[in-house]
């Protein structure tokens, strides 16, 4: 029979962020520190006894909004005794993060609920580049948004000032390896639109370096709580 300790050392071996919380309370029993750190804390030993609304997401009306989430995900595996799967996008630390989540029951002898497992796998680098940034538009409007994408993207010093949204996705395009022609046929405008775009944007890298920029992007392989 596995013991509670044993249980603990397996969890905090695990990669990936893992936890496992009391229905009736929801507070959590164990955790690893992969899930700690998701959520700002040092140690899974701080995650101990508090619950989803005890942690602080650093938004506070999205967090609020994701907190009250993953309560429904719990209520939910406690209701049908069965896995639950949902994906969740937050900020950790300025960062946007994109992740599949996986619940659970554990159960006990008579087949009632006896605690609840969550299981994260981040898919932040499987989003494509379009895709990130309308995720970070989603939670922080245009304006941040596009200078949130720069620095995730590790892009932003090479602007001088950051490019506006049209610019932005013109720019994604040709690092998805579009020709300009197809650009203009995806956004319906002329292909001197799309030449102008392209002359605005060069205006704001530092340098000459479009081409350096769009080389670099095509290296960032793109398609981190939820607790």
């Amino acid at each position: 029979m596995t013991t509670e300790s044993q249980l603990f050392d397996l969890i905090q071996k695990l990669p990936n962020p893992l936890n496992l919380k009391e229905p009736k309370s929801g507070k959590y029993v164990f955790a690893n520190d992969p899930s700690a750190k998701q959520i700002g804390l040092e140690s899974a030993e701080q995650m101990v006894g508090l619950t989803v609304r005890d942690l602080d997401f650093s938004q506070s009306e999205s967090g609020n909004t994701l907190a009250e989430k993953i309560a429904r995900m719990d209520s939910l595996v406690q209701q049908k005794k069965e896995r639950v799967r949902d994906t969740a996008t937050f900020f950790n630390r300025g960062v946007l993060v994109h992740e599949t989540v996986i619940k659970f029951p554990a159960r006990g002898s008579r087949g009632n609920v006896i605690g609840i497992y969550t299981f994260n796998q981040e898919l932040t680098e499987s989003l494509s580049h379009q895709t990130l940034y309308t995720q970070y538009k989603k939670i922080c409007g245009k304006n941040v948004a596009i200078k949130k994408l720069l620095q995730h993207l590790e892009v932003e010093p090479f602007f001088f000032t950051p490019p506006s949204e049209m610019e932005l996705m013109v720019l994604l395009e040709r690092v998805a390896g579009r020709s300009d022609k197809e650009i203009a046929r995806t956004f319906d405008v002329s292909f001197r639109t799309i030449n102008t775009h392209i002359a605005r944007l060069r205006t704001k890298l530092q340098g000459d370096v479009l081409s350096g920029v769009v080389a670099r992007l095509r290296r960032r392989v793109h398609g981190m709580p939820m607790v």
